[in-house]
């Protein structure tokens, strides 16, 4: 009896492990559901790759420069990342996604915070995005409030980031970029 009751013991173990396993095997495989993205995240979603250009200065004390980014489409699809000056230490990375079917941004500052931008207007190959009430940044503090971004075909890009201090634009750079061909 004491044989038969540790085999019932062992069996049911198994069979517990063999279920969760199964389980696990079947969630980590599912194809996650395609959602329809905004034709704005749409037009973002176009931008994947290396980008290299120059940038105007963002101040009377810069100067114009080199500027790289790339984009990758990440998260089963659901968000883009871009990764600015990558590998440098003013690297800085933006992650688009949708907040209620609209483009929305987060962008990881070199200045150490991150505000979030919503989509504002948008035409044909151009997206204006804007700061929404963001927690850890004061209005007033320096902070990336706006971008633009325009895309007349599709090997050439142009930024346009606007800094507000004391709840106004400060300074802007333009990023022009060309798409680099692999």
């Amino acid at each position: 009896m004491n044989m038969v009751k540790r085999m019932m013991t062992w069996s049911g173990i198994a069979g517990c492990f063999l279920i969760a396993g199964l389980s696990v095997r079947s969630w980590s495989h599912e194809p996650p559901v395609a959602k329809v993205m905004s034709p704005e995240f749409q037009e973002v979603k176009q931008l994947v790759g290396r980008w290299e250009g120059t940038s105007t200065p963002m101040g009377p004390e810069s100067k114009s420069g080199a500027v790289a980014t790339e984009f990758r489409l990440t998260a089963a699809g659901s968000a883009i990342e871009e990764n600015l000056f990558k590998g440098t230490p003013s690297e800085m990375v933006d992650m688009y996604t949708e907040v209620s079917g609209k483009l929305a941004m987060t962008h990881y500052c070199a200045m150490g915070n991150q505000p979030h931008m919503v989509m504002k207007n948008a035409g044909p190959h151009k997206i204006d995005l804007e700061m929404v009430p963001t927690e850890g940044i004061d209005p007033n503090s320096s902070h990336m409030h706006q971008l633009t971004l325009e895309f007349p075909d599709a090997d050439h890009l142009t930024e346009r980031w606007t800094n507000y201090t004391n709840g106004k634009p400060s300074e802007s750079v333009v990023f022009n970029m060309t798409r680099v061909k692999a």
